[in-house]
């Protein structure tokens, strides 16, 4: 049973007792006030969680109460109605920091759906401030950030086995960080000061990735009209991290064999043996061990790397790393960019903790990138998502409007002009009103534009 605190203010008794019937009966608990002056003094005995306010009362009306209520308290969430609904008046309110409004009269399912809405946006405003100060209590190591037992404990065995000599074996999926663990370990080790080289091995072809590794004598194929140093002699001192190991074919699996147990290579085309004081780190996003079993990966030297293993989790695996995440990478590109993105918007992080992230961090930190690139505001909202990753919200939004109605020309219609007049708000207040540019992003002209704003009775120059 819910135990929510709501204030209900309307100057009509009949009103006000509707709505303590229907909000009691859902297991709130309420208090009423028939004006602005009594809603300050029972707001002075007992904070509400939510507010729902008329406009029109006698003396003090909605607006200035909301605004007095802003001022001292910001944590109450404010819905407004009035039976005099006007865009002017939403947009108003909505300024002031109403959360939202309704037109009387209202149908029992559609007052029920925007409280419910206004709590889940309270639970997740509270638990983001949560999730803030949990962030200056996460662990941050090396570029990565991270609240989640599995991630710490991987932490606490790199700073353990970062200064040996023994070789490490990375597994996770694209995009989860293993080359920032390598980088980390490599940093950590008294090998810091030489180099680290990283080596995808998945982008080049067998003989490519031989030369590459292991160099070449003059003469040793087509091409190679002068002697090279292979990468194994390149990071001579230091650490080599070989990415997507398994990759990698049976021929050059057995030479990368001889070199972790003698530390030798030899150039292609060479016979002479050059000793080589190397850390070796690999990874891959596959499981070397089912590998193994298939025959695609040596057992000798799957027993070679895994001397130590890591198995780096999914962020869906670590979803209360995804706010504190946020919160890094902004900062990180904020810096970088010379930008002020603040956050993202409640919704927006719903959106992000229910996505799976496919690509992981890497994905997650590519998507708060171009944010910070674009700015369109101070706060990524849902409509600054790629389409991919918002269309759980859309989807929410329809199945809201389909459950007021069983009329599917009416649902497709409410659908269409709730997306769009909100959709249109939102380019107005990214363009502070300016037409023009507002209607050069929708791609619309600057006259259909205002015959859009008149049907709407959006007034752009509320948004200035």
């Amino acid at each position: 049973m819910n135990k929510e605190y709501i204030l209900v203010v309307d100057d009509e008794r009949g009103m006000r007792e509707y709505l303590k019937k229907l909000l009691t009966d859902n297991g709130y608990a309420v208090v009423v006030a028939n004006n602005g002056m009594e809603a300050l003094t029972q707001i002075e005995k007992k904070i509400p969680v939510l507010a729902i306010i008329d406009f029109k009362m006698p003396g003090m009306d909605g607006l200035e109460l909301l605004a007095k209520i802003k001022e001292v308290h910001q944590q109450i969430t404010v819905i407004m109605m009035t039976a005099y609904g006007t865009m002017e008046n939403a947009i108003k309110a909505m300024k002031l920091g109403a959360y939202d409004y309704l037109n009387k009269p209202f149908e029992l399912d559609e007052i029920s759906l925007v409280i419910d809405k206004a709590f889940e946006k309270k639970r997740l405003e509270e638990e983001n401030i949560e999730l803030r100060r949990e962030l200056k209590k996460a662990y941050t190591f090396e570029d990565i950030v991270s609240s989640n037992d599995q991630m710490r404990n991987i932490f606490d065995t790199v700073q353990k086995i970062a200064d040996t000599k023994s070789t490490i074996l990375i597994q996770g999926e694209t995009g989860t960080g293993k080359e920032l663990i390598a980088r980390a370990i490599h940093n950590l080790s008294q090998r810091k000061n030489n180099s680290f080289i990283p080596v995808d091995c998945s982008a080049l072809t067998t003989s490519l990735l031989e030369s590459e590794l292991f160099g070449h004598v003059k003469g040793a194929f087509t091409g190679a009209s002068t002697d090279k140093k292979g990468l194994f002699e390149a990071a001579h001192g230091g650490t080599i991290f070989l990415d997507e190991i398994g990759h990698i074919s049976l021929e050059i699996q057995s030479k990368l064999l001889r070199v972790l147990q003698d530390g030798e290579i030899k150039r292609v085309g060479e016979a002479l043996a050059r000793k080589v004081d190397i850390r070796l780190i690999a990874a891959s996003n596959e499981n070397l061990e089912r590998a193994v079993k298939e025959g695609r990966f040596r057992q000798d030297l799957y027993y070679r790397l895994n001397v130590v293993p890591l198995s780096l989790p999914a962020l869906r695996e670590r979803t209360e790393d995804i706010p504190i995440l946020i919160e890094h990478f902004i900062k990180k590109y904020n810096h970088i960019e010379s930008k002020k993105l603040e956050n993202v918007s409640p919704e927006v992080l719903k959106i992000l903790m229910d996505y799976q992230w496919p690509g992981n961090v890497r994905e997650l930190e590519n998507l708060i990138h171009r944010a910070v690139v674009m700015e369109v505001g101070p706060v990524i909202l849902p409509s600054d998502l790629p389409a991919g990753i918002r269309e759980p919200l859309i989807t929410a939004e329809r199945r809201d409007i389909l459950s007021r109605t069983n009329n599917f020309r009416k649902a497709k219609r409410q659908a269409m002009e709730a997306f769009e007049r909100r959709f249109l708000a939102e380019c107005l207040i990214r363009n502070k009103g300016n037409v023009s540019k507002t209607a050069k992003e929708m791609g619309l002209d600057r006259r259909n534009l205002q015959r859009k704003c008149k049907y709407y009775k959006i007034n752009p120059g509320e948004f200035k």
